[in-house]
């Protein structure tokens, strides 16, 4: 197995728990989903603190950093908009799948903006996986 996949493995099972543990914070807490979030953008500070301080090597460059700060922006308005769901009692088994359904989006940008056409063996399992995430959050959210 390519260690991408072990990656991509781990962040799926850790995105899968955060939203779990973030409504149940919100439930058991007295917060708002602002507050929350914040207190989670804390806890991201943390775990990339903690990285660079045993991983030093790195370089700054204004063109890469300033992307992914927009990036990271991009990334806190939607979880901004998924403690708003929260807060408004939305279920957590219909919500993610919406939200996830960004696969079709970055699959779709994947394809236009950064060249990544899968070769002609695996372009119908690309599209037709990103799909059916699609239908299956349009499934779970009517």
């Amino acid at each position: 197995m390519s260690n991408w996949l072990v990656y991509g493995i781990i962040a799926a099972i850790c995105f899968g728990l955060n939203t779990v543990i973030y409504k149940v914070a919100y439930q058991k807490g007295n917060f708002s989903p602002y507050y929350g979030s914040l207190v989670f953008g804390l806890g991201i500070v943390l775990i990339f603190g903690l990285f660079l301080l045993f991983k030093p090597s790195f370089e700054f460059e204004w063109k890469s950093n300033s992307l992914a700060l927009i990036a990271g922006i991009i990334w806190g308005i939607g979880f901004l908009a998924i403690a708003v769901a929260i807060a408004q009692k939305a279920d957590v088994s219909r919500l993610a799948p919406i939200y996830n359904a960004n696969t079709i989006l970055a699959v779709l940008l994947g394809i236009i903006f950064l060249k990544e056409v899968p070769d002609a063996s695996q372009i119908f399992r690309v599209i037709a996986g990103a799909v059916l995430i699609v239908v299956g959050s349009i499934l779970v959210s009517v």
